[in-house]
């Protein structure tokens, strides 16, 4: 292992709820998200392998996140933008050529929130960082988001 990768492996281990990640560049690589974290990635590392979200078109590349939502209220996905580019995050329930429609989405070139009080408690969603839909030029860039979800207790037993 390189110093690069042990300092990052050793500064994740000593500084929770931060994350690197650049999200997954296919559905098969989508990364976990994990509650109480920070994410940050930049889409013009990826390509476009999702074509469209139901109807919507997704006009840049596009880079997948996947979560089990937990239980009830959740908060919004926090999304700061880095260099103003013409962003867009989406939630779906499935991943692939058309990502299937929206769930909850939200656009912008600085900073917005996507809703998560609509997701039911134990489904798998995934989450996209791309281009605004109505943006046909493919914008792409680095972006930052929070998760606050709730941490919720799944076994708990006594010896």
């Amino acid at each position: 292992m390189n110093t690069s990768t042990s300092l990052s492996a050793l500064f994740a281990f000593l500084v929770p709820g931060c994350a690197w990640a650049d999200g997954g560049t296919s559905c098969a690589t989508a990364q976990q998200i994990f509650s109480n974290s920070n994410y940050s990635g930049d889409t013009s590392t990826s390509t476009n392998f999702v074509g469209a979200f139901g109807g919507l078109p997704s006009p840049g590349p596009d880079l997948v996140f996947k979560f089990v939502a937990p239980a009830q209220p959740l908060d919004p996905i926090f999304v700061t933008i880095v260099g103003g580019w013409n962003a867009g995050g989406v939630i779906t329930a499935s991943c692939g050529g058309n990502g299937g429609n929206p769930i909850s989405a939200a656009t912008g070139t600085n900073s917005f929130s996507i809703p998560t009080s609509m997701l039911t408690q134990g489904t798998q969603y995934y989450f996209y960082m791309t281009g605004n839909p109505s943006d046909n030029s493919g914008p792409s860039g680095a972006f930052n988001f929070t998760v606050n979800f709730p941490v919720a207790l799944q076994t708990f037993w006594v010896d």
